[in-house]
């Protein structure tokens, strides 16, 4: 059974974790799994958190990823540790697009980012529950446009319109009229590139979800740009997914600004005359907050 957290204490939860950043030491590895012949069969995230506690021995928060090709299907396995002794363990799939929704609503609240003309790129689970979570930070939001790589997506209106948000499909792709661009995709190819970053909105939020899209989705050298501010949420973001890799050894990762500095009062003085890109990956903070929302009190 599902589990449906509370979004106010979530987001809070993940801003508590990011001003705490000092005391989480994580480390993420990949095991890839082949048959016999070499063909790819799956492979399992780890990615460890210790939570140091000055003198006390540290809470070790494990969260792991099995996947396998045939289902296209993964698990997400939460466990926590103390003094060598498994405390807690659970499934947090469910949690996944929750705690997606909730960093991306506290990356606009930090940046004091209120949207208005939206732009969903994508139509799947994550967007709808995006959108949730932006009808209950801001009330006002009563309609979207949306652009889904196939064709309309008929569900996803229906679930829109349920949430109170009347939902437009767009057949091109066109970034020029939106103050808030939200891409939710597992597409490979660069849709925000150097040739048309310029369309986009000075003072404009785009945002890019890791937890989606691996490659793909924003060109290297935009981060670099003058015109541009580059906000990621923590400092591993550079190195997450090929493209980060490329973009940090190409230098156009240099000059960021990260969210515990943001919610430190270090906001960019340039947010309203720049684009602002947002990449977002989020999981130690994310996966502390929703473990420690889910274990018993």
């Amino acid at each position: 059974m599902d589990i449906i957290l509370d979004k106010d204490k979530l987001i809070d939860n993940i801003k508590r974790q990011i001003l705490n950043f000092s005391s989480l030491k994580y480390q993420r590895s990949l095991l890839e799994f082949k048959d016999s012949e070499g063909g790819f069969i799956g492979d399992n995230v780890f990615e460890t958190t210790f939570l140091l506690r000055d003198n006390k021995a540290p809470l070790i928060y494990e969260v792991s990823g099995p996947y396998d090709v045939i289902s296209n299907e993964y698990a997400t396995i939460g466990r926590i540790y103390e003094n060598g002794e498994r405390i807690f363990e659970c499934d947090i799939k469910s949690q996944i697009q929750q705690r997606t929704a909730a960093m991306l609503c506290l990356f606009f609240e930090s940046i004091k980012h209120i949207p208005q003309e939206i732009l969903i790129i994508g139509a799947g689970k994550l967007a709808l529950e995006i959108l949730n979570y932006l009808k209950h930070t801001s009330p006002h939001i009563d309609k979207i446009n949306y652009h889904a790589r196939n064709q309309r997506a008929d569900t996803f209106e229906i679930k829109a319109n349920k949430l109170g948000i009347k939902s437009s499909f767009s057949s091109i792709l066109n970034l020029e009229k939106y103050d808030t661009i939200i891409m939710v995709t597992n597409t490979s190819e660069c849709l925000v590139t150097d040739a048309n970053i310029d369309s986009v909105q000075n003072g404009a939020v785009v945002a890019s979800l890791c937890t989606t899209s691996l490659t793909g989705e924003i060109e290297g050298k935009v981060y670099a740009r003058e015109d541009v501010n580059t906000l990621f949420d923590y400092d591993l973001t550079r190195t997450f997914t090929p493209d980060m890799r490329a973009a940090n050894e190409a230098g156009y990762l240099d000059k960021i600004t990260l969210l515990h500095e943001i919610l430190s009062d270090s906001r960019p003085d340039e947010i309203l005359v720049k684009k602002n890109i947002l990449r977002i990956t989020g999981t130690p903070m994310q996966n502390i907050a929703v473990l420690d929302m889910l274990r018993p009190s």
